[in-house]
């Protein structure tokens, strides 16, 4: 009785192995864990390394002021009626303020009704004269008659000639009663308030062009060799330079600075303080990269290099200087170097990579 239950174990064990997966055939089921599948390739946005032109730079502080600030006043005194409100914006031609110029309105009445009279007298003048030369061939009238009615018409039309120049002046009076914005802007001050008696020619207000603005700098006279207008310079943090306006080639004795202005590549604040890169030596022939390709960690900045493989490559760099968006770098890479400015902070080494604008394409 014990035989049989032996014989049916060693059956079920041979059965067992007659029905076992061959090895080869168990292998290429699964996988093996020292061949793991490649990572499918990054998207990225490739940039070059550009051959340039860098110069040590000198930073120095900037203040953004307005190339158009006004302090504007009437030129005739008078009660102020009216003036702009503080943090109004204006148009150029746009009257900001007013004075009473009811008196001169008045004598602009009276030089206006001397105007009137004076032209029917020129015009009985005129009629007078033309009758007397229609009788000058007779003995009734005389030639002295007939000059004394022309040098009467004459100082008529004297009379009216200055007479309108009065009306001139006073209208002219009447209308510098009123200042008119000289250009677009905001009133950011007001010296006067309306009922006050201001003096003549005392400023009533403030109007500055936040648009049209500029950097001034003060800058060593020793940079004067290195500036010049037109030359881009470095702004601090902004990747977009600005351009030398103008340089005041005067130094002041005791300071030993002279004045730059800068154009803006956009309008700041005018008040604003701003740091400007000034090259403080001959450029100099340099590498440089975009800002964007550089990854900098704690044992230092590398940048990824895509070869004709397509494949990820990274490379420890030593920076240099900066100017707008890009940066020296010493050693590692050359110009024309493609660079990852996108998409680089997960690359692997060896990685492949595609490109932004056509992820469905490699790049060899």
């Amino acid at each position: 009785m014990r035989a049989l239950p032996l014989l049916l174990l060693s059956s079920a064990i041979a059965l067992g192995l007659g029905l076992s997966w061959p090895r080869g055939a168990a292998e290429a089921q699964s996988p093996s864990p020292s061949q793991p599948t490649e990572p499918a390739p990054a998207v990225v946005e490739l940039a070059d390394a550009v051959q340039t032109e860098f110069a040590p730079l000198q930073w120095t502080p900037g203040s953004v002021l307005s190339r158009q600030d006004a302090r504007l006043a009437a030129e005739e005194g008078g009660r102020l009626l009216f003036v702009a409100e503080v943090g109004h914006a204006v148009r150029r031609g746009e009257v900001v303020a007013e004075l009473d110029a009811d008196a001169l309105r008045l004598q602009a009445g009276r030089a206006e009704a001397d105007l009137a009279r004076l032209d029917l007298r020129i015009g009985l003048a005129e009629r007078q004269l033309a009758r007397l030369r229609q009788l000058s061939g007779g003995a009734a009238v005389s030639l002295a008659q007939l000059d004394l009615a022309e040098a009467e018409l004459g100082m008529s039309r004297r009379e009216r000639e200055a007479a309108a120049l009065e009306l001139d002046r006073l209208r002219l009076r009447i209308a510098r009663h009123r200042v008119v914005a000289p250009f677009d802007g905001v009133v950011v001050e007001r010296y006067a308030e309306r009922g006050e008696v201001p003096g003549a020619a005392g400023p009533l207000l403030r109007l500055v062009d936040t648009d049209a603005v500029e950097l001034r700098v003060r800058a060593p006279v020793a940079l004067a060799a290195h500036l010049v207008p037109g030359q881009t310079v470095a702004l601090a943090e902004t990747d977009t330079p600005g351009t030398i306006a103008a340089v005041v080639p005067v130094g002041d004795e005791a300071s030993r600075l002279l004045e730059l202005r800068i154009a803006l590549p956009a309008p700041l604040p005018v008040g604003s303080a701003l740091q400007v890169g000034l090259p403080a030596a001959t450029p100099r022939a340099v590498v440089a990269v975009p800002q964007d390709a550089l990854i900098a960690r704690r044992e230092g900045s590398y940048v990824i290099r895509v070869g004709e493989t397509a494949q990820a490559e990274r490379v420890a760099v030593e920076t240099g200087e900066r100017f707008g968006d890009l940066v020296e770098v010493r050693q590692g890479i050359a110009a024309g170097d493609r660079l990852v400015v996108r998409g680089g902070e997960r690359l692997q080494p060896g990685q492949r990579v595609r490109l932004a604008t056509d992820a469905t394409a490699a790049l060899n």
